[in-house]
């Protein structure tokens, strides 16, 4: 009975407690530190403590090995396994000191896999190739506004010739070149009304639709009052592309890639104009009818697959979800948390706006507005002020002045080569550094042209000898229509896109549009008169001096938009920005 009960006790316990031993150095040291060495218990090696040295000594005595087991049998340890000790090896404690630190390994594995799974979220880099795959789609209807502009330029010989078996005189010739432009200050105030009612990608798909229209029209309905009908349509189509456009690219943009994308109306622009130049001299009326009827056809086949702009469809009840589907689809799947907190930022810009009124009379009802209203239609006024349609109109007679014999096909598709050039390097430069730059560049190197083109000019008109500098002309024209393009031509629709608040972008843009093409078509009238009365040099020399006017407005009056976001750069306009960049006056 009494080796029952004390079978399976260590012979530690039947023993008295040892002595205090006095402390001594031993030269083999187990421990690790720097005490004694362990002494062996029953086979055992007894856990190391970094209690007392009482309570080591209590567990030491009350140490015992697990249920059945006996004296030299293996340790089992915690997860089932067993494990042959020698005396004096720590092991087990080592083991148990790994499992208290380490999760178990269902649970640790599934740790290191969410990290792991938030470390790649956090890390993934958002593509910008479905952005810029819709800011390309979008601007194909840049592309038929250049056709629509640029068709009269060829084919107004063929129509006084007479080749098409209609025959027209020199001044209907005029108003079916000019009732284009006419249309284009119709369109943006049909694009104010529609931009927030249709949104603005149905809005884009609609003027491809009365496009496409007109050019039915012009082909298959003869009559003079036909083609007129059909060129107020095709200019009502190009107005509400140069509204809604800059629009929709200044809302899908990122901020970095604001610029650059601003930069692509102009180049798809100057690709309609060439279109025109290579194809109409070389055709027949209703072969080029059809080319340009493939235009605003082809946009309408491929925008019609894009996602609309966030703020668009947050406009609309009930869009939130598909704003963040068409935010996501534009930033390329990002990271989630970064999508959300910008869905948050535009929810709040177009919450704010819709608590405010959006009516025209909305635009002068305070500072800031009316500081936008300014600065937009002055951007578009020193476009047009520069002298860009006069030089576009009169590069067949720089051509000709020049000595050079060249066709009035061969001239123009030089001069829609260099602007196709030219608009191809803007978006590239656009990356490379500012807006700001890219203004300042535009705005002297126009100065300087068109105040060389003058100087011609004047010496020719002088009688004076200008042959040993016939160069000077064509060299004139071609960097102008290059620094035109690398500024002025495309970044005033831009910034248009970007300084009005979203309350007021639609009524704004199609006010600064209208107001664009209205002072367009008047510069395109009177241009003949003016230089009948005081000479076609004293033109250009006013042109030059519009454009160091607009190299001072860049300079002191254009807000610094760089970098920022629509809702900073309102915050700069109303004065709410109390940082270095809140001035007006300051570039």
């Amino acid at each position: 009975m009494y080796v029952s009960l004390c079978r399976g006790i260590p012979e530690s316990s039947f023993r008295k407690p040892p002595k205090p031993q006095p402390q001594q150095t031993h030269r083999l040291n187990l421990t690790g530190g720097g005490g004694p060495p362990r002494r062996k218990t029953s086979g055992y090696a007894r856990p190391q403590f970094a209690g007392p040295m009482e309570l080591e000594t209590l567990m030491e005595e009350g140490a015992s090995p697990g249920p059945g087991s006996r004296e030299g049998d293996a340790l089992t340890a915690d997860d089932g396994t067993r494990a042959s000790l020698s005396n004096g090896d720590k092991a087990p404690h080592r083991h148990r000191q790994q499992q208290q630190q380490q999760p178990p390994p269902q649970q640790g594995q599934e740790q290191l896999n969410s990290a792991a799974a938030m470390k790649s979220n956090a890390e993934r880099p958002s593509s910008s190739l479905n952005l810029y795959l819709a800011a390309c789609t979008v601007n194909m209807g840049a592309l038929a506004a250049g056709c629509a502009l640029t068709w009269s330029s060829p084919t107004l010989v063929k129509l006084l010739n007479g080749d098409n078996g209609m025959t027209i005189t020199k001044d209907e010739s005029s108003w079916v070149g000019s009732l284009v432009t006419l249309g284009a200050a119709i369109g943006p105030i049909l694009a104010g009304v529609l931009l927030d009612r249709l949104g603005r990608k149905s809005t884009i798909l609609l003027s491809m639709i009365l496009s496409a229209i007109s050019w039915i029209i012009i082909g298959v309905v003869p009559g003079l009052i036909s083609l007129y009908v059909a060129r107020v349509l095709a200019g009502i189509a190009v107005g509400v592309i140069f509204t809604a456009v800059p629009m929709y690219i200044a809302e899908i943009a990122e901020i970095r890639l604001r610029s650059s994308l601003g930069t692509l109306m102009q180049f798809f622009l100057v690709v309609g104009f060439l279109l025109e130049y290579i194809v109409g001299p070389y055709t027949s009326y209703l072969t080029l009818v059809i080319v340009s009827l493939a235009t605003p056809v082809l946009c309408f086949g491929m925008f019609v697959w894009m996602p609309d702009s966030p703020q668009s469809l947050l406009i609309r009840p009930g869009g939130e979800q598909k704003a963040m589907e068409s935010l996501r689809w534009l930033r390329g799947n990002p990271q989630e948390t970064a999508l959300i907190k910008e869905l948050e930022e535009i929810k709040k810009s177009v919450d704010d706006a819709k608590k405010e009124k959006s009516s025209f009379g909305e635009l002068f009802a305070n500072r800031g507005n009316i500081k936008a209203v300014i600065i937009s239609c002055a951007m578009v006024a020193w476009q047009q002020l520069s002298g860009i349609n006069v030089v576009l109109l009169y590069s067949e007679q720089i051509f000709l002045k020049t000595g050079v014999e060249l066709s009035a096909s061969v001239s123009t598709i030089a001069v829609g080569t260099v602007m196709l050039f030219a608009a191809a390097v803007t978006p590239s430069l656009a990356k490379i550094t500012t807006m700001r730059t890219l203004l300042y560049i535009s705005a002297i190197g126009m100065a300087i042209t068109d105040g060389t083109l003058g100087l011609f000019f004047y010496l020719q008109e002088s009688n004076r000898d200008v042959s040993s500098i016939g160069w000077l002309p064509v060299t004139s024209l071609v960097l102008f229509i290059i620094t035109y393009c690398l500024g002025f031509g495309p970044l005033p629709w831009a910034i248009m896109g970007e300084i009005f608040p979203a309350n007021l972008k639609s009524v704004a843009s199609a006010l600064t549009a209208s107001f664009c093409w209205f002072l367009g078509f008047i510069l395109t009238k009177l241009f003949s008169a003016v230089s009948d009365a005081i000479g076609i040099h004293s033109v250009f020399w006013i042109f030059s001096v519009c454009c160091i006017l607009a190299l001072l407005f860049t300079k002191f009056l254009l807000p610094q938009t760089e970098g920022k976001t629509l809702q900073e750069i309102q915050d700069i306009l109303h004065g709410r920005n109390k940082s270095s960049d809140h001035k007006m006056t300051r570039a």
